[in-house]
Formats: C-alpha cells, sequence, structure tokens
C-alpha cells in the first residue's frame, strides 16, 4: 500500500507536505498503515528538538502553581528533557505526577533512557545547578564543552512516559497542569483544534493549561486567560 498524504495528515493532525510522505515511503516500502504503525514512523515526519529548561518562565509558572499531588501533562514531550527539567525544578514536591507523551515511539523509548548528551553552554549551566540532587548523575567530558547527563529513579521521582496522538482525545483528564508548547505550530488547521479540544479536556476543573506563543486562544466562558510575568496560560473555571 502506497502512503497517502491525506490519510497521514488526517490520522496525525500535522501540516505534513508531500516530501515527508516520500521520505516514509521510502523508509517503510510495502508496509501498511494503521492507527498503531503512526507511532512506529512518526519519528520521519516530526521534529524532535528539546532541550533542558526551554521555555523557562514556563517552567517557573509550574514550580509557583506546583504543591502536592500535583498531576503534570507534558503532551508532544518528543525526547522528556522538559519533563526532567521540571521534575529538577519540583524536587521540594515529594508526591508528583509528570507524565510525558508524544507521537513518537522513538522519541519516548529515548525518554525512557533517561540519558542524554548535553552541549549547548545555557543547559550545561543549568543542569549543574541540580548536580547536588541523588536523581541526576552528571558528568564533565575531557573537552570540557559537554556534559553527559543520566536520570535515575525515574519512577521514584513520579515521571512516566507513553506514546499517545494528540487526534485520539486526552491522555487523562484530570490533570492540575497541561503543558504543550511547539506542537500546535506545526498542524493544520483541522488539526489544531481536535489538538487544542484534547488538551483542554486533560485539565480538571480549576487546573491550567499553557500552550505556546503563537498557538489558538480560548474564546469560552470556562477558559480565563491570565499572566505571570512573562507566560501567558489558561484557567479552566469550570
Amino acid at each position: 500500500m502506497i502512503y497517502n498524504e491525506k490519510d497521514l495528515i488526517e490520522k496525525t493532525g500535522l501540516n505534513l507536505d508531500q516530501k515527508s510522505v516520500d521520505l516514509l515511503q521510502k523508509e517503510k516500502e510495502g508496509q501498511l498503515l494503521s492507527s498503531l504503525d503512526i507511532h512506529e514512523v512518526a519519528h520521519l515526519f516530526t521534529n524532535p528538538e528539546s532541550y533542558f529548561f526551554r521555555s523557562l518562565s514556563h517552567l517557573e509558572l509550574i514550580k509557583k502553581m506546583s504543591t502536592e499531588n500535583i498531576s503534570i501533562w507534558f503532551a508532544g514531550c518528543s525526547t522528556g528533557q522538559e519533563v526532567y527539567s521540571a521534575s529538577l525544578m519540583l524536587s521540594s514536591i515529594s508526591d508528583k505526577t509528570l507524565v510525558g507523551t508524544d507521537l513518537s515511539r522513538k522519541y519516548i523509548e529515548k525518554a525512557l533512557s533517561g540519558s542524554f548528551f548535553v552541549f549547548r553552554k545555557s543547559e550545561i549551566k543549568s543542569l549543574k545547578k541540580y548536580e547536588q540532587l541523588p536523581q541526576s548523575q552528571l558528568h564533565l567530558n575531557n573537552n570540557k564543552k559537554s556534559l553527559d547527563v543520566k536520570f535515575s529513579s525515574i519512577k521514584k521521582e513520579g515521571i512516566s512516559f507513553d506514546i499517545h496522538n494528540l487526534m485520539d482525545g486526552p491522555y487523562n483528564s484530570a490533570f492540575d497542569i497541561v503543558y504543550c508548547r511547539n506542537v500546535l505550530l506545526h498542524m493544520t488547521i483541522k488539526g489544531k483544534k481536535k489538538a487544542l479540544r484534547s488538551l483542554k479536556d486533560g485539565v480538571k476543573e480549576g487546573g491550567i493549561l499553557i500552550l505556546g506563543d503563537t498557538d489558538p486562544h480560548i474564546f469560552e466562558d470556562n477558559w480565563e486567560r491570565k499572566k505571570h510575568n512573562n507566560a501567558i496560560f489558561w484557567k479552566k473555571k469550570w
């Protein structure tokens, strides 16, 4: 079966071009496409870029809003660096649930490994602030310009990762905070609407939704737009 651009867009909500479909066809020639296969091939047409303490103002917002028993869903988490960043920043909270999901199984497997090679100066500087914490081991390489990072005790820290397609609805419907940045901008108009519905349904009453700067606004009575320093977020009133 030949991969169909329209079918891929419908299943993922992503704004894909024929080049992406051709690449997929070349890599997986002769294989059938099902809903499950999407997770196996998503890395071929999605952007894996992620790094530690990205969008710091929004992570600081998460820290401010978090208390014991906090539950946070990081939708479209890629390889998990933002989830681990939040875990470090929330290390004083013993009872927390941090769930990272992504369309790509390959990215989720990388996130679950907890092992990362870091070369950005800003990341290294930020990570070294937390080098005394037991859940992360930092090893400065011989060139002094890169860092190997290994996170352990993932379950103990309340961290989990799973594959999930935002086109299928919310991962769960009872999160205090739902965080999804740099995801919707890659989607079609129809895909954005469907994904945004999933994200909104994942927030419990009184919870908050953190979106990207260019993501659609929410014009509904039960949602209130709020701001903390430079971070915009949406509060679910009922």
